[in-house]
Formats: C-alpha cells, structure tokens, sequence
C-alpha cells in the first residue's frame, strides 16, 4: 500500500468523523474544557442524521508535502456514513452498517479496502473518540476563542492519556450551536491533520444509496492486516 493511500485510510477525517455515534453525554464537569466539549456531546445527541461539506488538510512530514481534499460527509445513527470527495473526485469513504469500505482510485482504481464496522469503533467515530468519557481519556485545557469561517468557537486542547492513534488534538466548538467546526490531529506518524466542516445540515433528506458500495469489476479488495484479498468478478 502506498504512503499516500495509507494517509487517507488512516481516520481522522473520514475518517474520523462519524459525528453522531450514540455515545452518552458526559457527566457535568467543572472544568471549562471539558464543559464545552459536554455541550458539543448534549448537542449531537440530539440528532439522527446530519451532513456537512468538508475540507482536508494533512501536512505530511515524511513526504514533505501538503494534501489537500475536500467534499461532503454525511451519517445516519447508528452506523451508516458516507464520505464522498469532490477533490479528488471519485474518492470515499463509506459504511453500509456492516463494513467500511475505502476506495481512492485517483491513487489505485483497482484497489479496495473492507473492515468490519464491529473491528474498528473508534477509527471512524468522532463521539466516541473524542466525546465519551473524555475526562478518564484526557488531559483536556481551554484553548480560548477563535473564529473558524465567521464562527465564534471555543478551543479545546486534547492529550490523550490511553492508547491512541495520536499525539493530541483541538477541536474547534461553536460557542452558540456546539457543533464542532474543526478538528486538528497531530498523529504518532509526525503528520498534521486538519478537517474543517462547513454548511451544516442537521435534517437532511438522505438516499439510501448513500450508504452503499459495490467495488469496481476487478478490483482486489483487502482487508484488515493478514486477511487475504479478494478480486470482483469481470
């Protein structure tokens, strides 16, 4: 697998935010960092359906360079999500409730990637990653005010103190609504990833088709590590 088929696949932005998981909200806290991320959580639980346009930018230290990406991401409660991209057009991300499956063919058309929903419930989902029981996972401190696209939000920093695929994040919560504007990862790898989230649509009329996938006629689909691959038919 190349580097940069490994940089989309690996969550964050798809990857990592499925925002509307039914993760509990969390327990009031004192702390001003962890009360607006309680806020964040009251308010997406509150909500089947959503979806948003998005932005992606991973600044890649090994590859020295800058990828940029952008789209619509969309989820269904409590395991339908689908990540389509405009830039590189083609491109996704998508769980049909049973597997995730990866396809990129502006970097291997003929290449697909399935994992099991059940094997990887963190890798896609931004509440329970980030917004359950965030006070026995994290350091968590306020990182103050900052605008994000005309949007007043609130800074959250986050230092993981269990295993996790990164080093820290913040994330961007809007002061009025509580939805999360932006996410920034600093990933074990070195690499940077920042998903910003725009036009907001919290009752969307969604397609189920949405949600489906069907590989390209021989395509070599893969699975986790160790798992043999499979072709489709011609």
């Amino acid at each position: 697998m190349s580097q940069l088929m490994f940089l989309r696949i690996v969550p964050a932005a798809a990857a990592t935010l499925v925002l509307l998981a039914g993760a509990r909200p969390v327990a009031a806290q004192a702390n001003g960092a962890l009360g607006t991320m309680e806020e964040a959580a009251r308010r997406y639980s509150e909500v089947r359906v959503m979806c948003a346009d998005f932005e992606q930018v991973i600044e890649a230290r090994l590859l020295r360079r800058t990828i940029e990406s952008a789209g619509r991401i969309c989820q269904q409660r409590p395991n339908l999500f689908s990540m389509r991209f405009t830039e590189p057009q083609g491109d996704l991300v998508v769980s049909d409730g049973r597997h995730f499956w990866a396809y990129y063919p502006s970097m291997d058309a003929e290449q697909v990637m399935r994992y099991p929903v059940a094997d990887s419930p963190g890798r896609h989902d931004f509440f329970r990653e980030f917004l359950e029981d965030p006070a026995a996972k994290y350091t968590a401190s306020d990182g103050g005010t900052e605008s994000i696209a005309g949007y007043e939000c609130r800074v959250v920093s986050l230092t993981p103190t269990t295993g996790a695929s990164y080093r820290r994040a913040r994330l961007w919560v809007d002061a009025e609504s509580h939805l999360v504007r932006q996410l920034e990862l600093h990933e074990e790898s070195g690499n940077i990833r920042i998903v910003t989230l725009h036009n907001e649509d919290l009752a969307p009329a969604l397609d189920p088709a949405l949600f489906t996938f069907q590989p390209p006629a021989g395509a070599r689909v893969l699975g986790p590590p160790g798992s043999p691959g499979t072709r489709t038919g011609r």
